[in-house]
This record gives C-alpha cells, sequence and structure tokens, in this order.
C-alpha cells in the first residue's frame, strides 16, 4: 500500500526526499553560495567608494580600498576553493545514484539543480541567480572604473608633456624602450 502511495506522489510531482547526505551537501553548498554572494558585495561596495575616489583624486581613499579589496578577493579565494570541492562532493554523490552524463562529464550547475528538485533545487537555484547577478554587476562596475583610470592615466601623461615639453611618449610608455638618436647601422651596412 505504501509503494502505491508513493509512486502517486512521484507522478502528481510531489518533492521525492533527499537522502540526509546530499540535503547537508546542498545546504553546505548553498551556505558557500551565500558567503560568495555577499563578499562579492562588499566588492560591489568598494569599487562604487573606488569610483567616488577616482573622480575626486582621492588617493589616500583608493589606497584603502585597494587594501581592503585584495582582504575581500582572498575571502572569496577561499569560498570559491570551498564551492569547487563541495560540487564535487554533490557530483559525486549524484554519480552514485546514477546522475552521470553519458559522456561521464560532470553535469552544469542547471542539471544538478533539476536533478536535486524540490524546494532544495529552487533554493540552490536562486542562490547562484544572485550571485550570477552580482558578480555581473561587478564586473560592470569594474570596466566603468578601468575606463576611468585609463582616462586619468591619459591625463596625466597629457600633463606630463605639457611640463616637459615632450610632445611624445609620456612616462607611462614602453618602459625599456629607448629611441636611437643619430646614426642607425642597416642590414646593407652590417654586410659590408
Amino acid at each position: 500500500m505504501q509503494q502505491v502511495f508513493d509512486r502517486k506522489q512521484a507522478r502528481e510531482g510531489a518533492e521525492t526526499p533527499l537522502s540526509i547526505e546530499l540535503t547537508e551537501l546542498v545546504d553546505g553548498l548553498v551556505e558557500i553560495l551565500s558567503q560568495e554572494t555577499a563578499t562579492i558585495q562588499g566588492l560591489i561596495k568598494e569599487a562604487d567608494r573606488k569610483q567616488a575616489a577616482l573622480t575626486d583624486d582621492d588617493l589616500a581613499a583608493l589606497e584603502e580600498i585597494v587594501a581592503l579589496e585584495t582582504g575581500l578577493l582572498q575571502e572569496l579565494e577561499d569560498c570559491e576553493a570551498r564551492r569547487l570541492n563541495q560540487v564535487a562532493a554533490i557530483e559525486r554523490h549524484l554519480g552514485d545514484l546514477g546522475s552521470r552524463q553519458e559522456d561521464g562529464s560532470s553535469p552544469s550547475f542547471g542539471k544538478m539543480v533539476r536533478k536535486i528538485g524540490g524546494s532544495k533545487g529552487e533554493e540552490l537555484h536562486r542562490q547562484g541567480q544572485t550571485l550570477k547577478e552580482n558578480t555581473l554587476h561587478l564586473k560592470e562596475l569594474n570596466l566603468l572604473n578601468a575606463d576611468l583610470l585609463r582616462q586619468s592615466l591619459t591625463l596625466t601623461n597629457y600633463c606630463l608633456s605639457l611640463v616637459t615639453g615632450d610632445p611624445g611618449q609620456g612616462i607611462y610608455g614602453e618602459p625599456g624602450k629607448k629611441e636611437r638618436k643619430g646614426y642607425q647601422q642597416n642590414m646593407l651596412d652590417a654586410r659590408a
């Protein structure tokens, strides 16, 4: 009788219970993704501050921001290593359940979420989407800040050329490259 009820629940789309081990692995992955999201949000905050410091030419604030970003990036790197280990453990567990790809490769995040299914799958998907959106926002801010830095560098080079009277390459040109002056030996002279 219980088997008939279980089959009926499965046909009606009821949530299939996950093993305790898989539930703990998924909960751990959701927690790691949450930590990564919080770290990315910290980087977004610092990128916003960096933008203001760049436009205000506040070098002291830039130094402080870069130091904070370095710590956040190390934290993100640690979270990412833990995330990869957690995903590998989930993939091994799903592989033990026969959820391996036909070619033997690991399933994508989306396929893994679908295999997990139910409320845990939805929670994992939601947290993954939040992380993705925050990462894309950080990327946009970093591109904008890179443009601001490039513009600032161009202005600095221009000002230096005005001060020194050198219309050519500024201080931040190609390091180590020296322009030859006077006679330059060419290939014909070298043979003679």
